[in-house]
């Protein structure tokens, strides 16, 4: 079943066709029918599916507690809108209906936008209701009202194919408006006479596919338009005969623009004079000049007045009411224009009224039949309402699908605002939203998908998005939310509705005869006509108005003001932004990355999404960095005068000089709040609009200096040197300490049974060689271990009876071989765990026809038992279950690998256990449970290991199965970490190489400053190292019992040829697949599991490898995926220079990781040779 519908992302409004399978699963495409979007749809639209089918974050019953203090409880949907309801009640009369507010978002539907707009303004008397479009939209709101008399965009997207002259300014459309730049291109590229203009302080995507970027100054905007208003009117550019009939205010308009001459406004700017008489001339010349606009006019304390100036250049030239004319500000959110529609700001009413005309505030009392009166007075904007929070002048907030700790700017203001509030309604999608935690009481809103309603986009084009699915758990449509409260507060009979379509109508009909009309639009309407613009009268489609209403407005030239002439503003170019000085010289600006959606509590969750930019970053220029000693990618502090912010840099000219920039997408991570850009950002509003000034904070950028601390290590396995790896890459001043038990520190145990059968010198298993200690500036101490833990003190005792004392520990202790209670202490019997153990094995080995018994048939067992019969062993392998790696493969991949052991002349002995021991002296033999005897000399023990966690229980730290750790690998004591085997994280353990080695890594970039990436677990993987065998196991094996319906099985078998490939697939994304006879599609299938990357088309190749099979060139150096040290080499020299990239492109060190040293090893060299090659 295929449903029409709307992304529900930025203001284009592109079409998305939704495809519903029989199992629930879901998949959409662009609407090639939509005539905004003509099919196309961004990265965030192409995967807006991921967002309904997990449900990982969702809220999905009410919920509340009577005090902060409290932890939430679970309660029915009359419980608690019947408490917020008398609290409202209680508050309205005890302090007036100002002492309650709505904070509401362009992501609300236009019905759940009226509805509460009505109950507050018409019902409780209160017009605190505001939006989150405050933040974006409102400087262009005003910026409309005073030159064309209402908020009213002119233009449609079709002027994009009739203009020649693209003018933007503070926009980045290529990021956050793809599909309008994508129709800008394919014009362009159509007719290459059409010119870009980009005005932006950064060198944008969209200021690289310019013909002219000006990257003025921030803050001069003003005089930059001015300038240009000034040429137009001296190379007579200008339309006098529009400005005679149609516009008012040009004289003054003249002579504020010849204040500066363009000489001076070009170096107030930082840009070329001729670059500004460039763009005059362009704009002069051109047949249609359209303007486009976001954030970098609107967000300014001046941001009213950098609108008029863009729009003045509009009046001035009579470029407006024309095709392919006309100044277009781009809407950020997807319904912001319906919410401004609706009257959901602070100042205004249904049908783009004013609360301060009693004229309108009449008509819709007389409409809503409202018991009160509208007040006169604007209720509080966005900002304001956290202030009234924080002085108690506003009592209760209700937040309705928007996330204000992240959003608002001065941030840490609003938070304290938030705690200070005597009573907080939540009601959201997502349980990621910053503001739950202060909620009293906690609504769980239907998404989309899950509800009907409508939206209008940037062009006045009106959708309608249906109802697909019911929404999980106990969720519910926002409106019902709203009616429901409101007839728990009294006022029922004037919400007492059936549908959204109930609502929706009511609302048509209060714009009847306004020029936002839409008194022609239904339900029915817009399922026939798909979408249709306003204004849309009663009667429009049988008098024929057009196929699907209004394109463009003033066609006739005749405005919306009282007299109906546009109006022209002179208005003067000072910026009132915060200064900046000696302390904070730079100025920073803050916006959106390509992928990325406002506080990503949707976009988030796609792990598609995550990948192009996945931790936050500061731009700086190169000169700032080299004043401020700061290399690339060095962890740098951003201070302002109200916070600092910590992330890595990225040194760029796509900043000029004296400019930064930091994406606002980051809110508190784990409860730390140093990647939230608007820690540093003003609560300067523009004093008409009221919308915040985001994009001009004074800040310094300094490195981020720790002090110097000392850090042991106990254990030199893989989590130490994984620690030691990252960590002096970041820090080379910190002091390391490492304790090894063992006299061989820093080796590949996983390699041992290659060791015994002569495959590995000792040499290759060892990671980190004592004459590269200096290098690495670590002390070891070998065969040293740690006896005592004093927390108190920060000292650890040796086994030598020395003390030491640490800053911070990190307890990499590994785990110890497990040895059944009973197995006699005679010699030929072993654990694998050492090289002790090893060598101690060899000698036993060294006879006429050898027999050896390996128990357990895991990893270890399997790959010992193939070891020792390489070197002509006669090998036993026991194994007390029915299948071998019966966690780690299904029942048939078992079989194949049982009937390869048989083929390589292994004895199996399966659902068997060794009862006695024969010999005295020395082993002799064994006697199964069966009754079956095995004569041998050697009896290796390979079931299982236990963490050695003794130490770290005995010093009083927080234990369960393993030391219990959180997301930075920290233990119950802050300045104690654990990493590899004997660490617990969410309830689990790993015992595998890469996860001991990620945790390591998430430690050290902790312990360096680095904050932003937590640990999110390891995967499960196994690969089976035995000559001429490929076989792996990634995630899970096996659909879990009961769940059938939930999961997908992709096969493909060749039992004759021991082929086996099984994928398990989960809401489109690969969780699970056991590879047999060819692994070339692991570190892809790894990836794809580990980063738990949403399919799409990759299903369809699931079944054949996407990839050719290189042979192996040179020395094996990566048995995991059979890479040689040829293919690493040719790969190198072909560019690829990043040991991270070079793992990723050639798949050595994806597996197991145990190659990883010597691929580094490989690539230093390379990069030594081509050195001295330069030289």
């Amino acid at each position: 079943m295929t449903h029409q519908t709307t992304c529900c992302y930025c203001g284009v409004g592109c079409g998305i066709v939704v495809k519903q399978e029989q199992n629930g699963r879901l998949s959409l495409e662009g609407d090639k029918q939509h005539p905004s979007s003509k099919g196309m749809l961004c990265s965030k639209g192409m995967n807006l599916h991921y967002t309904v089918m997990d449900q990982s974050d969702r809220l999905l019953y009410p919920q509340m507690r009577m005090n902060r203090s409290m932890p939430m409880q679970r309660v029915s949907w009359d419980a608690a809108l019947e408490r917020t309801a008398a609290v409202f009640k209680t508050f309205i009369q005890k302090y007036g209906p100002d002492s309650v507010a709505f904070y509401v978002s362009g992501q609300c539907l236009t019905e759940e936008y009226y509805l509460v707009n009505k109950l507050i303004k018409g019902f409780i008397g209160s017009n605190n209701i505001d939006t989150n479009s405050r933040l974006c939209m409102s400087s262009a709101v005003v910026g409309y009202k005073l030159s064309l008399g209402e908020d009213s965009v002119p233009v449609c997207y079709d002027d994009i194919e009739e203009a020649d002259l693209f003018f933007v300014e503070g926009a980045n459309p290529a990021w956050c408006h793809p599909i309008l730049w994508r129709r800008i291109e394919a014009h362009k590229a159509a007719n290459p006479n059409v010119k870009i203009i980009c005005i932006d302080p950064r060198k944008t995507d969209t200021a690289r596919s310019s013909d002219l970027h000006l990257p003025l100054r921030p803050g001069t905007d003003i005089v930059l338009n001015n300038a240009i208003g000034r040429l137009l009117i001296e190379q007579g550019y200008i339309d006098n005969e529009f400005i005679t009939n149609h516009a008012d205010g040009f004289l003054a308009y003249r002579d504020q623009v010849m204040l500066r001459s363009v000489e001076e406004a070009a170096e107030i700017c930082g840009v070329s004079a001729d670059g500004i008489r460039t763009a005059a001339e362009w704009i002069g010349r051109s047949k249609g000049f359209l303007s486009l606009w976001t954030m970098g006019l609107n967000q300014s304390v001046i941001g009213v007045n950098k609108n008029l100036s863009l729009i003045n250049l509009h009046l001035i030239t009579g470029r407006i009411g024309k095709p392919g004319n006309g100044p277009f500000s781009l809407t950020g959110q997807p319904n912001a224009m319906g919410g401004r529609e609706t009257g959901g700001l602070a100042n205004v009413l249904p049908a783009h009224r004013d609360v301060t005309n009693a004229a309108h505030r009449a008509e819709v009392e007389a409409f809503w039949n409202s018991p009160v009166k509208i007040a006169s007075k604007p209720g509080f904007t966005a900002t304001e309402m956290f202030e009234a929070l924080a002085d108690d002048k506003l009592k209760a907030i209700w937040i309705i699908n928007t996330n204000p700790l992240v959003s608002m700017p001065d941030v840490n203001v609003a938070e304290k605002a938030l705690k200070n509030a005597r009573f907080v309604v939540v009601q959201d999608v997502s349980n990621r939203a910053d503001t739950v935690q202060f909620a009293d009481v906690v609504l769980p809103a239907a998404a989309w998908l899950e509800k009907e309603g409508t939206m209008t986009n940037a062009e006045r084009r009106i959708a309608y998005l249906p109802k697909v699915l019911d929404a999980p758990g106990e969720a519910l449509p926002d409106v019902e939310i709203i009616w429901q409260f409101a007839q728990k507060m009294g006022f029922g009979d004037d919400f007492n509705y059936a549908n959204a379509s109930e609502v929706y109508q009511e609302y048509t009909r209060i714009t009847a005869g306004t020029n936002v009309d839409v008194m022609g639009v239904s339900y029915e309407l817009l399922k026939k006509k798909r979408t249709v613009q306003w204004p849309y009268p009663a009667g429009s489609e049988e008098q024929g108005a057009g196929e699907t209403g209004t394109k463009r407005l003033f066609t006739d030239h005749q405005f919306y003001t009282p007299n109906q002439r546009a109006q022209i503003h002179a208005v003067p170019d000072e910026n009132t932004s915060e200064p900046t000085d000696e302390d904070f010289p730079l100025v920073l600006t803050t916006g959106r990355i390509r992928d990325q959606w406002h506080t990503m509590t949707k976009t988030g969750r796609v792990a598609k999404l995550n990948q192009h930019i996945p931790q936050p970053f500061l731009h700086l220029h190169p000169d700032d960095a080299k004043a401020r000693g700061i290399q690339d990618g060095q962890l740098v502090e951003i201070r302002g005068r109200r916070g600092e912010v910590r992330v890595k840099v990225q040194l760029t000219d796509d900043v000029r000089p004296g400019l930064c920039f930091l994406p606002m997408h980051w809110g508190k991570l784990l409860n730390s709040n140093l990647n939230r850009a608007n820690n540093l950002t003003n609560s300067l509003v523009d004093p008409r609009s009221k919308e915040p000034d985001f994009k001009f904070t004074a800040v310094e950028v300094v490195p981020y200096r720790k002090p110097v601390e000392k850090i042991i290590i106990i254990g030199a396995g893989s989590a130490g040197l994984g620690f030691i790896n990252t960590y002096r890459a970041l820090n080379s001043e910190d002091e390391i300490h490492v304790f090894s038990k063992e006299i061989y520190p820093f080796y590949n145990r996983v390699l041992l049974p290659d060791y015994i059968s002569g495959e590995q010198t000792w040499e290759q298993l060892v990671k980190l060689r004592e004459d590269q200690f200096e290098e690495a500036s670590i002390i070891v101490h070998k065969g040293v271990g740690v006896a005592h833990i004093d927390r108190q003190a920060k000292v650890v005792t040796d086994t030598n009876g020395v003390e030491h004392h640490y800053d911070k520990l990190l307890l990499g202790t590994g785990s110890r071989a497990f040895m059944p209670k009973g197995v006699p202490r005679l010699p030929g019997i072993f654990n694998m765990r050492s090289r002790l153990d090893a060598d101690s094995l060899l000698p036993f080995l060294d006879r006429d026809a050898p027999r050896a018994v390996v128990v357990g048939g895991g990893l270890l067992g399997l790959e010992l038992a193939a070891s020792l019969r390489q070197i002509g062993v006669r090998v036993a392998l026991i194994h007390r279950s029915g299948r071998f790696m019966e966690r780690q493969l299904d029942a048939l991949a078992s079989e194949l690998l049982y009937q390869e052991l048989l083929d390589r002349g292994i004895d199996i002995y399966l659902n068997e256990e060794i009862q006695t021991f024969a010999g005295i002296t020395q082993l002799e033999g064994v006697t199964l449970k069966s009754g079956r005897k095995l004569p041998c000399q050697v009896v290796v023990m390979a079931i299982g290991t236990e963490p050695n966690i003794e130490l770290a229980r005995t010093a009083g730290l927080s234990c369960n199965r393993g030391i219990v750790v959180n997301d930075y690998l920290q233990t119950s004591d802050p300045d104690v970490f654990a990493a590899g085997e004997v660490a617990q994280w969410n309830g689990q353990m790993w015992g595998v190489t890469l996860a001991a080695e990620q945790q390591a890594e998430t430690a050290a970039r902790f312990l360096a400053g680095d904050i932003s990436q937590p640990y999110r677990g390891s995967l499960s993987m196994n690969i089976l190292k035995m000559e001429g065998l490929h076989l792996c196991s990634i995630g899970i094996s096996e659909v879990p019992a009961g769940q059938a319906s939930s999961y997908e099985e992709i096969v493909f078998i060749d039992k004759a040829k021991r082929y086996y490939k099984k994928c398990i697939v989960q809401g489109d994304k690969l969780v699970g697949a056991i590879l047999i006879g060819d692994k070339n599609e692991f570190a892809e299938f790894r990836e794809l599991i580990a980063g738990g990357l949403e399919l799409s088309d990759k299903r369809l190749q699931l079944l054949r490898s996407s990839k050719k099979i290189d042979p192996v060139e040179g020395k094996l150096v990566c048995s995991c995926n059979t890479v040689g040290q040829g293919n690493l080499e040719r790969a190198i020299q072909a560019g690829c220079t990043d040991f991270h990239q070079l793992c990723q492109k050639t798949g050595a060190g994806t597996g197991c990781g145990s190659c990883r040293p010597e691929i580094r090893s490989i690539l230093e060299k390379m990069a030594l040779i081509s050195e001295e090659l330069r030289v």
